[in-house]
């Protein structure tokens, strides 16, 4: 792009409203009124997002459609950019997701590479984020435990030390013990009990099934057999 194209470009779109997805700690970016993407709140807090903010940078481009930019010569860029920030707009998403979705679509390996590069480069694609939305998400809605955790993320193609580094801080935060603790105090609510062996069993068992260690549902069912008895 010239300097003579870089002075005629005008600013590209303005945040009018920035809104908390229910349930989540996602935010929804709203541009010009139009639902335009979704983003964790750290990418929004890095690249400087707020209500009234012009998109004139890195963002702003994409939304353009200016992606290092020759969608004149490469016309399947714009489609795949517009496909990709569609797909962003529901929910953050991993690189691997958006790829594997926009190979699905019918775009090139190329393609996807050049696009994908410009949202990470703008701050739209970050798979640290992406583990850490995910995992707060899941342990705030659904909780699981560590090993079911993992597995999501490995179906989602996140590197195996963005893995280890997002789950041992979720549960730092969020204790192992205490979330299947909660998930049995739920369960009891609609069994009634947990004094015969075959209660016990399926409660163990839905535990296990939510990615809980055996070592995990022991101690969470003796803490509940505690305050069964006292």
């Amino acid at each position: 792009m010239t300097a003579a194209s870089r002075q005629k470009r005008q600013p590209v779109g303005r945040i009018t409203a920035i809104r908390s997805v229910e349930g989540s700690s996602a935010l929804t970016v709203y541009v010009d009124g139009q639902r335009a993407f979704t983003v964790s709140a750290g990418v929004a807090r890095r690249m400087g997002l707020a209500v009234g903010v012009q998109l004139a940078d890195s963002a702003g481009r994409l939304l353009a459609g200016d992606t290092e930019g020759s969608a004149k010569k490469r016309p399947d860029d714009e489609k795949a950019r517009e496909a990709a920030l569609r797909l962003l707009s529901v929910r953050a998403r991993s690189r691997w997701e958006l790829s594997d979705r926009l190979k699905r679509k019918g775009f090139d390996t190329p393609t996807r590479d050049r696009v994908l590069s410009v949202l990470e480069a703008a701050g739209l694609v970050d798979d640290r984020e992406f583990a850490r939305l995910w995992a707060e998400e899941r342990l705030r809605l659904r909780p699981v435990g560590r090993m079911l955790l993992v597995s999501e993320l490995r179906a989602k193609r996140v590197a195996e030390e963005t893995i280890a580094a997002t789950v041992d801080e979720v549960y730092e935060e969020h204790r192992e013990i205490d979330l299947a603790t909660a998930v049995l105090k739920k369960r009891l609510g609609r069994i009634g009990t947990a004094g015969d062996r075959c209660a016990r069993s399926r409660l163990e068992s839905h535990l296990l099934r939510r990615g809980f260690s055996f070592e995990v549902v022991a101690e969470a069912m003796r803490q509940i057999e505690g305050e069964v008895n006292e």
